[in-house]
């Protein structure tokens, strides 16, 4: 085993937050903790992705830049993010708001929307007496309202990717051998757990 690093306390944050959004549902409150885990996740990457270039020195803050540049290649209609942006109304799940955004910008709005209290609105959506989802809306500055509703599976891809596509790069940038570093990182858990 080599030096336990911040860079493996980080991925394996982000990567146990990831695995937690993959386990088996909740029963009961399956919606909310795929909202919360996928928030937690968005929180963290989001922030971290967005280093300056200037200020990216360690192969850490490399690999969350190329994070940002991947997804600002990205379309947003395109799997992994599969939102559907149809125009608004031409079909129920259609996010005609956000026709145009790149994965960077769609993940950055909707990073935004939930994680400042500014006026931003969060509604459960149900479907008679089962919460199926949220509704976001928000007003980014100099923009217009645009809203979102997310369903549980939603919830869980975007996060999913969002941190799988991290943990990768991290991995990538800091080891030449990707398989070492994850077990280094995954015994620190181990090590921790046991303590």
């Amino acid at each position: 085993m080599t030096e336990i690093t911040k860079t493996h306390a980080e991925w394996a944050v982000v990567d146990r937050l990831r695995s937690m959004l993959n386990e088996t549902p909740h029963t009961v409150y399956n919606v909310t903790q795929s909202y919360g885990l996928c928030i937690a996740i968005m929180a963290w990457v989001m922030q971290r992705i967005r280093t300056p270039v200037g200020k990216a020195l360690s192969p850490e803050d490399r690999a969350a830049v190329s994070v940002k540049k991947a997804l600002e290649l990205q379309r947003v209609e395109a799997l992994p993010w599969g939102l559907k942006t149809g125009a608004a109304g031409s079909a129920p799940a259609a996010h005609g708001d956000f026709i145009g955004f790149t994965a960077f910008r769609f993940l950055e709005w909707l990073r935004n929307a939930i994680c400042h209290g500014d006026a931003r609105q969060i509604a459960p959506v149900n479907h008679g007496n089962k919460l199926t989802g949220f509704e976001v809306r928000a007003t980014a500055r100099n923009d217009q309202e645009r809203a979102l509703v997310l369903t549980e599976n939603d919830w869980r891809r975007i996060g999913s990717s969002l941190a799988q596509m991290y943990c990768e790069a991290l991995q990538s940038a800091v080891s030449p051998v990707p398989d070492h570093f994850i077990e280094d990182a995954r015994s620190m858990r181990e090590q921790r757990k046991a303590a």
